[in-house]
């Protein structure tokens, strides 16, 4: 692949319009340091789309359901947890 297309595209995936997708572009593509990827991550976690599964979640820790989790399929409690997990969201 041409090296300016690759640079215009990670370019593109770093803008800050997307939060989430900048915290993983800073963590799995670019070589960011500790300061930079801790920013994008806590940056990705209040306002993007991490929040936005968050925000779902009822106070008790589930989402739609208690129980299980497994339905309704993709709005359950497990559906999002492994959303959560594919967005990079973590604990900390």
């Amino acid at each position: 692949m041409n090296r300016e297309i690759e640079n215009k595209t990670v370019d593109w995936l770093l803008q800050p319009d997307n939060p989430g997708v900048r915290y993983l572009t800073l963590r799995d593509l670019v070589c960011a340091d500790a300061k930079e990827l801790a920013v994008a991550a806590k940056q990705a976690h209040e306002k993007g789309q991490i929040a936005q599964v968050l925000a779902h979640m009822a106070n008790e820790g589930y989402w739609e359901n208690p129980g299980a989790g497994y339905n309704p399929k993709y709005t359950g409690t497990v559906w999002s947890v492994i959303l959560l997990s594919q967005l990079g969201a973590s604990l900390k």
